[in-house]
């Protein structure tokens, strides 16, 4: 079976096998089962495309069999439309129905039956739980801990933004052929799943929606603002809590106060998250953990005790920078 984090570019599957079709989808969206009565007899084909910067894949599936894959631990998301036929979601005594109008999210949560009929062909595109995670972190500008649970019901039409989603994951599979000879995808493939997975977060209800919606400079005071862009500016500087509050013009309890409202912690510790984050970020990028210091890219950050940075770091991520390290180039 294959592994997701195998490189392959193009994926393009036929098999009347059951078995088959559960071990390709397995190494795609992760673990499952799938039931069927037809089990060798199906009409198997999946034509697809993985990325090759966060493992993300799009592409179409079609059984030929009505099936039943039971889903317990993913750890990716499956992002689904029909394009013909209907499928249902089963989750927590709740019924969920998919057709080309409504379609459908499987989180990493409960266990969950999906059922897909004999004549559903449906566009699917799956994102590994921990590239979904980073990639809300950067928006967040702070770790994230907990998994992200959306709303299974993603209504075609009922925003506009999900609507432009669906369209634009159909044009890329409109043009697939032409991207996987093209020598340029991986400087192109980061910019264009973020987009992706950003959009996703944005647009469809899900367990971080509210903190998202904190974040619209909208809603938020001038001088938040200042101090925020501040922050994130001048990370790898020296930035002491008198210096916010000088920036932000107000006092010291007003300020803490309100940066507690909009980001849920106070201006020094929100620094220091946003510090550690992209310490992670690097320590866990395919290609560049291999060489780089952890003491010096720790002093980069600002962190000039190295303990107590090491520390810290075990505290926001349950392990230390070093097994961090040690396990993406385990993956990579």
């Amino acid at each position: 079976m294959q592994s997701l984090s195998q490189q392959n570019i193009e994926l393009n599957h036929y098999s009347s096998k059951a078995d088959f079709a559960q071990n390709l989808m397995s190494s795609i969206c992760g673990e499952h089962r799938l039931d069927t009565r037809c089990r060798d007899t199906l009409n198997f084909h999946y034509d697809g495309m993985r990325l090759p910067s966060k493992q993300m894949t799009i592409g179409t599936i079609s059984y030929g069999a009505n099936v039943a894959i039971n889903i317990s631990n993913l750890k990716a998301y499956s992002i689904s439309l029909p394009l013909s036929g209907k499928q249902i979601l089963n989750m927590r005594g709740e019924r969920y129905l998919s057709d080309e109008r409504n379609g459908l999210i499987v989180s990493n949560a409960d266990l969950q039956d999906l059922t897909i009929d004999k004549d559903c062909t449906k566009l699917q595109v799956v994102v590994p739980e921990q590239s979904l995670q980073l990639v809300l972190a950067d928006l967040l500008h702070q770790p994230v801990v907990d998994s992200v649970i959306f709303n299974p019901e993603m209504h075609f039409d009922s925003e506009q933004l999900i609507t432009a989603w669906w369209k634009n994951i159909q044009n890329f599979l409109q043009f697939k052929s032409q991207y996987t000879g093209f020598y340029g995808l991986p400087l192109l493939a980061e910019d264009y799943e973020n987009f992706i997975i950003k959009a996703l977060l944005l647009s469809q209800e899900n367990s971080y929606s509210e903190q998202l919606k904190q974040l619209s400079p909208q809603q938020q005071p001038a001088y938040i603002q200042r101090v925020h862009r501040f922050i994130l500016a001048h990370a790898h500087e020296e930035i002491c809590a008198d210096h916010l509050q000088d920036l932000a013009g107000v006092s010291k309890s007003k300020l803490y106060e309100e940066f507690q409202h909009c980001y849920g912690t106070s201006p020094m510790a929100y620094l220091k998250k946003h510090r550690l984050q992209q310490i992670y970020k690097v320590l866990s990028t395919s290609g560049l953990n291999r060489k780089i210091s952890i003491s010096q890219l720790a002093f980069t950050w600002g962190f000039n005790h190295l303990s107590r940075f090491s520390q810290e770091y075990r505290e926001e991520f349950g392990e230390k920078p070093s097994e961090t390290k040690n396990r993406f180039i385990d993956i990579n």
